[in-house]
């Protein structure tokens, strides 16, 4: 990277606190923070601690080899807060193509990744499309069941909304809007915010199909 890009500083470690810590004594904010899949999926949560610490960085997942944990991959791209992944076994070319990509402004994620995630959200719908079917009750009459509040935050969830985001939105508490969450969840009959989302957008495509 530093041969193929001049000017750019790269500093690398597995302990976040550390990497700060350099960061700060030789004055450098980071502009691109690579973020190990293995990391990501098991602390997701620190995602947050990432972007609140250098609001202005880009964010992006790197993995190793085949996308056998896109699961993983997911968990963190439900996050909010990263857009980008890359595979570290990209031809060189291209990967250094994506990463100018980042550092310019733009987003990365390979195509056949894209595919296979659209994939699994198209099972997902399918799902909640049968969960609404053998229900017996239509699924306009679920949505209709929720308050106007509830499907306001289903609307944001459905749109890929994370909790404080739907929040500030709303001008309401990350506390209320998990309470509203609940009782949507239970309302419809699904398992969590991901198939509740899914069941709204096969709802909605349903009733355009037939309008």
């Amino acid at each position: 990277m530093v041969r193929e890009l001049p000017g750019l500083v790269v500093q690398v470690s597995t302990d976040w606190d550390v990497l700060v810590e350099k960061a700060e004594q030789e004055g450098i904010l980071p502009s691109l923070i690579l973020v190990d899949e293995a990391f990501g999926a098991t602390n997701a949560d620190l995602l947050q601690v990432f972007q609140d610490t250098y609001p202005n960085a880009v964010l992006c997942l790197t993995f190793n080899g085949e996308y056998t944990s896109r699961l993983h991959i997911r968990k963190c791209l439900k996050t909010g807060i990263i857009n980008n992944v890359i595979p570290m076994n990209l031809r060189l070319d291209l990967w250094l193509y994506a990463i100018q990509i980042m550092l310019h402004g733009g987003s990365y994620m390979p195509p056949d990744l894209v595919e296979l995630l659209e994939t699994d959200r198209s099972m997902q719908l399918e799902k909640a499309r049968k969960a609404t079917a053998a229900s017996g009750v239509s699924g306009v009459h679920i949505v209709n069941s929720l308050t106007p509040r509830e499907r306001e935050v289903l609307e944001l969830i459905a749109r890929g909304q994370q909790n404080k985001h739907i929040a500030a939105n709303l001008s309401l508490s990350e506390h209320t809007i998990k309470l509203h969450i609940h009782h949507i969840i239970s309302k419809m009959g699904v398992s969590n915010r991901t198939e509740a989302a899914a069941a709204y957008l096969q709802i909605h495509r349903s009733a355009g199909g037939n309008g």
